[in-house]
């Protein structure tokens, strides 16, 4: 397996759209526009390529306090692997660049993760991220099973 994580260029928005998001990122503008606040500086956009298919995608930006349980601060919003690629260490080769972005930026990086959604608790816990709230809408994200768990990691 040839992996390559980079960030996100124009190129890519049709690997992209393999993935047929519904939350965040819909159609090819969208991604475009993804990709454009990454060259601005306002958030960053990260591939992971295996053997030339882009098999996932991680995003972090910073995001305001909303008064639904989400602090303000810079966050890690959302690693997604393509299900023929999981379990293969790609949503933490994912996690890292975006890590050190953050860091650059603050002092401590925040994710949410479905309180159902194990793997992702264990990749960030493994990370050093710590629970800091539970809800039933962070930033306005609401969870399948109904929790959320907000998390924090302090760098040091």
């Amino acid at each position: 397996m040839e992996l390559c994580v980079r960030p996100a260029r124009v190129e890519d928005v049709d690997g992209l759209l393999a993935f047929g998001m519904t939350v965040v990122v819909r159609t090819a503008d969208d991604w475009l526009r993804a990709i454009q606040l990454c060259e601005e500086g306002s958030r960053v956009l990260h591939v992971a390529v295996v053997d030339g298919v882009i098999a996932g995608f991680g995003q972090a930006h910073r995001l305001d306090s909303d008064g639904d349980h989400g602090q303000e601060g810079y966050y890690l919003t959302g690693v997604t692997v393509l299900p023929p690629y999981r379990r293969q260490g790609l949503a933490q080769e994912l996690t890292h660049p975006r890590l050190d972005w953050i860091r650059e930026r603050a002092d401590a990086a925040w994710c949410f993760v479905n309180a159902t959604n194990d793997a992702s608790l264990r990749l960030h816990e493994k990370l050093g991220f710590t629970e800091v709230a539970r809800a039933t809408s962070i930033h306005g994200v609401t969870f399948d099973g109904g929790q959320g768990v907000l998390m924090r990691h302090t760098f040091t």
